[in-house]
């Protein structure tokens, strides 16, 4: 029998769930907010923009995994034109939109 929160939970709830997996610091981007962003914000202008070229040297590693898949993807598209990088970059963008949405709604 496993209790919730047993450390064991983890590895068998990530064996079973696709897509699941357990939470990792280096895989949630932050950034400190800089000092334009209420600056911006209180002339009426959006700082997201400039808020997405700090956030994304922090998802690396969404980045590299929708690259290789592009990169397989000029191949695998011959024999099977429907398959795409949709969910790579779906993730890539979340981490994205994840590192710059609380800086900006805090």
């Amino acid at each position: 029998f496993i209790k919730m929160g047993h450390p064991s939970m983890h590895s068998w709830a990530h064996s079973i769930t696709p897509g699941w997996m357990t939470k990792t610091k280096s895989l949630e981007p932050h950034i400190d907010e800089p000092g334009y962003v209420k600056e911006m914000l209180q002339k009426g202008e959006n700082p997201k923009e400039l808020l997405l070229e700090e956030c994304k040297p922090k998802c690396t590693h969404w980045k590299e995994k929708l690259e290789r898949c592009e990169k397989q993807l000029v191949t695998i598209i011959k024999i099977n034109p429907t398959k795409s990088c949709l969910y790579p970059f779906r993730d890539y963008t979340t981490c994205v939109e994840a590192c710059v949405q609380p800086v900006i709604h805090n």
